[in-house]
């Protein structure tokens, strides 16, 4: 099941924090940083859809 954008957002912020707490070795660091980049991509994604959605209606 595709995840909801606030599930993608509630993602984020966790791997933020992790990263922001200092706690997590470098290579830790990268794989967060790495899933972080996917997650953003993916509520891109996700907003660029509901934009169209929005476009569409609109017309």
């Amino acid at each position: 099941m595709e995840k909801t954008f606030e599930q993608t957002m509630e993602e984020l912020e966790k791997i933020v924090k992790e990263l922001e707490s200092g706690s997590l070795s470098l290579d830790d660091s990268v794989k967060k940083y790495t899933e972080g980049i996917e997650l953003s991509k993916h509520a891109y994604d996700l907003l660029k859809n509901a934009e169209s959605k929005l476009i569409i209606k609109e017309e």
